[in-house]
């Protein structure tokens, strides 16, 4: 059908709410020059006063937002939720196993660390699920448990498009929702587990990282966000806290709860740096969210555990009909066999027959590092990589359909580029709060590698 959007007549497919919200949206990019150009200067603009820069580039080089029906985000909430869940009690099994934490590459270091009560319920406060939501429904590939970003950044860019002039010139033509409350959600997950943790009254925050961390700028929206909350709060280099008198200090401001962004095995490579730290947590002179448990559940090795059926943890046929259909087949990379869809198979010789069905994984990596896709590698470099993966701590996942779609950028006027798009549900105390969506040309879609973007994600529905 032809429907007249505010830009001008455009072909509107009856397709779901959120592909008619972004066909009606480029319809007012591509009818309007100057409302284009406008729009491109108004994003360089805002990017430049609110440094939304990875490295040297843009966070978001798309003119256009991540439209998602508002159905879907409900299905995405509550099917994550349900996997969140079945994390933490995958968490809670493999910590009672020596066996299986060997088979997870624990080190004795994080064991240690492990070992301590952090003082709140959970292994993970906040946390993200990456996904693909393509036409065989939601697919989970991995779990961000440790330290998940793009949680200001998501605010900060729905904020930054609700200013734009094409937002503007749109926002009639459908009922829209902003995701912009991230931070409101990960500072009451954080406050939450204070509470429990023992704290009274208001914390003093000190936000934990590197300075030198190409998503500084995320963890300062956070902490800019909390302190206009009325809570205390600071960006600290770990190796600069002080532990004295039983209080761990951050200068001359003491410390209650920590936002933990530096990852654990940076913390533990540096263990002579950060011991103030890491000895304030272990006499529980701070709450630490999240806390080191939370890095068990970030290794991949958990996806394989489960898809493998190896852990034994409890679910429900429901559960199991979710986990089933939500995480793509996983297993370890070791010699031998296992099974493949109801065959037992050799998976060394299933990787080299059918190389184009698997992407192969480090166990404990991040930010897309190491990842290798077999229908990207020609045979030799393949064969050559999978050496390298049966020798180390790899895993192997089968191949998720990645959905692609028309993005609008400025290249002297706007120009329609396909990009992948990936879905991520950002999750506080195991509910999804918001949607961080990436997209990217290269298949690693992951904007801290060089080859993405990030965008907001915005709700919209069908007019009543």
């Amino acid at each position: 059908m032809e429907r007249r959007t505010p830009g001008g007549t455009a072909a509107v497919t009856d397709a779901n709410p959120a592909e008619r919200a972004a066909e009606s949206y480029r319809a007012v990019l591509l009818a309007d020059e100057e409302v284009a150009r406008a729009t491109h200067e108004g994003l360089v603009e805002a990017h430049r006063r609110l440094r939304l820069m990875i490295r040297d580039r843009r966070l978001c080089n798309v003119m256009q937002p991540r439209f998602f029906a508002a159905g879907q985000a409900e299905t995405l909430g509550r099917t994550a939720a349900v996997i969140a869940g079945l994390l933490e009690r995958a968490g809670e099994f493999l910590l009672r196993s020596d066996a299986l934490l060997d088979q997870v590459g624990a080190s004795t270091e994080e064991r240690e660390l492990w070992s301590i009560d952090p003082g709140y319920r959970g292994f993970t406060v906040t946390s993200r699920l990456d996904s693909f939501s393509g036409p065989d429904g939601i697919k989970f590939i991995e779990y961000n448990a440790e330290s998940p970003a793009g949680i200001g950044f998501c605010d900060c860019l729905t904020q930054v498009f609700d200013r734009l002039p094409a937002m503007k010139a749109w926002a009639g033509d459908r009922l829209w929702s902003p995701q912009a409350q991230g931070r409101s959600h990960l500072l009451d997950a954080l406050l939450r587990a204070y509470r429990e943790w023992g704290g009274a009254g208001s914390p003093s925050i000190a936000v934990i990282d590197w300075p030198d961390v190409v998503t500084g700028r995320d963890f300062e929206l956070c902490a800019e966000h909390f302190r206009e909350r009325g809570v205390e709060t600071v960006i600290a280099d770990p190796r600069l806290l002080e532990y004295r008198g039983g209080k761990l200090w951050a200068g001359d401001q003491a410390i209650t709860l920590v936002y933990r962004r530096a990852l654990l095995h940076e913390l533990i490579d540096r263990a002579q740096e950060v011991e103030p730290l890491l000895q304030a947590y272990r006499d529980g002179a701070v709450c630490m969210v999240n806390s080191p448990r939370s890095k068990l559940l970030h290794k991949k090795t958990v996806f394989a555990l489960l898809s493998e059926g190896v852990l034994d943890v409890a679910m429900s046929d429901e559960e199991r009909r979710v986990m089933e259909g939500t995480i793509p087949w996983t297993r370890r990379v070791r010699p031998g066999e296992t099974d493949f869809h109801g065959r037992a198979v050799d998976l060394y010789r299933l990787l080299i027959d059918e190389k184009d069905r698997f992407a192969v994984k480090p166990a404990d990596d991040y930010g897309g590092k190491g990842i290798l896709l077999g229908w990207d590698m020609d045979e030799e470099p393949w064969e050559r990589a999978l050496e390298t993966a049966f020798a180390g701590d790899y895993i192997v996942q089968e191949r998720v359909p990645v959905p692609e779609g028309p993005f609008p950028i400025w290249d002297d006027g706007v120009k329609l580029v396909s990009m992948w798009v990936d879905t991520n549900p950002l999750l506080f105390d195991g509910q999804m709060g918001c949607i961080l969506t990436r997209m990217s040309g290269s298949p690693l879609l992951n904007v801290t590698a060089g080859t993405g973007s990030s965008a907001p994600t915005l709700l919209v529905e069908e007019a009543e």
